[in-house]
């Protein structure tokens, strides 16, 4: 595989509902209860088009990801060497 195919994306995710738990001191319950939070992400994705692509139809389908903007972003050398390393299988990186 030609390391030019390689693009790098950021997605841009719509908030989920992502699970939490709460410490409950309620009655003297002192229990954990189950709550849900709303939780936005930015990731980068390294890989081909199709790599890409397939990546987000799996999200979607396992995690409910959808995509509020995505954008090209920079490639660098530590993206190809990161690629390579996952047996040239799409990456995705967490953005702070």
């Amino acid at each position: 595989m030609a390391i030019n195919n390689i693009i790098v994306e950021d997605w841009w995710l719509k908030p989920m509902m992502r699970e939490s738990s709460v410490y409950c001191f309620e009655k003297g319950s002192g229990k954990y209860i189950g709550d849900f939070k709303s939780v936005g992400r930015n990731v980068r994705v390294v890989g081909t088009k199709k790599q890409i692509y397939n990546l987000f139809c799996k999200m979607l389908d396992q995690h409910g990801w959808q995509i509020k903007d995505d954008w090209n972003a920079e490639m660098k050398d530590e993206y190809i060497e990161l690629y390579k390393k996952n047996n040239n299988k799409p990456l995705i990186i967490n953005l702070i």
